[in-house]
């Protein structure tokens, strides 16, 4: 009897995922924890293993399109009854659209090429039998499938599919679309409004020169200074650490500071969370933002680091510009904007003098902030970026 996969129960609280990409097609002859699906829930995306080898008879559900835990998403012929882990901890009415295609017809040779190829193939519609691989061992790689797309004719709709007369077309889901919509959402239920400060970093520039001269371990950035200041603040101006309850009229402040670091990757914004960043050196922060980064951009973060946050922090470096105006993680009631740092002309002791400046754009949830409590919270953590030997473990 043909065995059927259904989408697990992947994480704490969840109850559907969005099929991003498949890495199989129906016919395919897959082994035991060959890679099948990358569904995202919240903001992870997870590749999910066959628990068993066959043959796929269908695939269910388009690319784009939101499952429930329980759905059917695969069926496969000759398989061995699946191990009961790989069942899911509860069920619903599959929901799906079949994608089933016969499977490959007796005494048909199955071509050689990896999921990610015979997607692409697919998604071009580039038949592989016809095709003589390049690879190891006559394996089809990707460029012999874009040499193969290359040479059909435009008015076969091969080179077109996302193309038209006027305009190039990128499907808005996955984790650009889970972003948009949580922007939405921000925007929607937190009235925003945004404080700009300056503050004089060159003690700070200098000092973490100093630590970088002398320190064996990891090279600090900027980062782990700013996540220090940021606590102190927070410490006095707990309204900022906050969430509003608006279902039961409660405004929660945290007694945890977990504070998100804003991650640019090549599939959109990430937000990986430091937790109980109150408790580490600087060196432990700096170590923490290098490792979630690394671990965000390659694609192996997990829900977990993602989640929990109560403070936010958004930085672009040295293409920071001048000012800008972020919009808050929500359900968090605030999020600070760092900016590139540059020498400017300022005012010091009376004498107009050079020194290393940076801008600091902090938006708020009006709610819950008040614009003299944003204000006096961005004074703290100037006045403490100023004098950073208050920063030192």
């Amino acid at each position: 009897m043909p065995y059927e996969f259904k989408l697990p129960d992947i994480g704490e609280g969840v109850v559907e995922g969005e099929i991003v990409q498949w890495l199989i097609q129906a016919g395919e002859i897959i082994e035991e924890d060959q890679l099948m699906v990358e569904i995202m829930t919240d903001k992870a995306t997870v590749e999910i293993p066959s628990p068993v080898a066959g043959t796929v008879l269908r695939i269910i559900g388009v690319e784009g399109e939101a499952v429930a835990v329980g759905t059917t998403l695969v069926v496969i012929e000759g398989a061995n009854q699946a191990p009961p882990e790989a069942a899911p901890k509860s069920s619903s009415k599959n929901t799906g659209k079949s994608l089933a295609i016969d499977p490959v017809p007796p005494g048909k040779e199955r071509s050689m090429a990896t999921p990610a190829v015979r997607q692409l193939a697919r998604k071009i519609g580039i038949d592989l039998a016809t095709l003589h691989g390049s690879g190891a061992e006559g394996r089809i790689t990707r460029k012999d499938v874009e040499r193969a797309a290359a040479s059909t004719a435009p008015e076969e709709g091969v080179l077109n599919l996302e193309k038209d007369a006027d305009s190039d077309r990128i499907p808005y889901r996955g984790l650009r679309k889970k972003i948009g919509d949580h922007m939405v959402a921000s925007k929607r239920f937190a009235p925003h409004y945004t404080y700009v400060d300056e503050v004089d970093v060159t003690k700070l520039s200098a000092l973490r020169d100093s630590l970088n001269s002398t320190s064996s371990e990891t090279r600090l950035s900027f980062l782990p200074f700013l996540v220090k200041a940021c606590v102190l603040a927070l410490k006095k101006y707990p309204l900022l650490n906050a969430m509003l309850d608006e279902e039961n009229q409660i405004i929660q402040l945290k007694n945890h500071y977990n504070i998100g670091v804003a991650t640019a990757t090549d599939k959109g914004l990430l937000v990986p969370v430091l937790k109980s960043a109150e408790r580490k050196t600087l060196s432990e922060l700096g170590r923490e933002i290098e490792d979630l980064s690394a671990k965000v951009k390659s694609g192996k973060a997990q829900l977990a680091d993602l989640k929990g946050g109560t403070f936010t922090i958004t930085s672009l470096g040295a293409l920071g510009g001048i000012f800008a105006t972020p919009i808050i993680n929500y359900p968090e009631v605030a999020i600070l904007g760092v900016h590139k740092i540059q020498p400017r002309p300022i005012v010091c002791r009376g004498e107009i003098v050079v020194r290393e400046v940076m801008n600091l754009s902090l938006s708020l949830d009006h709610r819950v902030v008040d614009g003299v409590v944003g204000a006096q919270f961005l004074n703290e953590m100037i006045r403490t970026i100023e004098e950073p030997d208050l920063l030192s473990d």
